[in-house]
């Protein structure tokens, strides 16, 4: 063979959910112009992002972490 072929698949998970109503109608008003998918993506990924953030500073304190920027920006940017 002498050429590449090159596969790419992506896989969705399509799964029925049963949602109150008023909470899809809410978050519509929210995500205008988005499909009712897109828009429940963008609220899953805007919780998933704020609880990771709720998570680091709950966290905050509880071991330590070395500062190694200035060694890392001595090596990166020598003089």
């Amino acid at each position: 063979m002498t050429g590449g072929v090159i596969c790419h698949m992506i896989w969705h998970m399509r799964t029925t959910l049963d949602l109150d109503d008023g909470l899809v109608d809410a978050l519509m008003t929210r995500y205008p112009g988005v499909s009712r998918t897109e828009a429940i993506e963008q609220a899953i990924r805007a919780h998933l992002e704020a609880d990771a953030v709720e998570r680091l500073v709950a966290r905050a304190g509880s071991f330590e972490i070395e500062d190694v920027s200035g060694l890392l920006r001595a090596v990166d940017r020598p003089l």
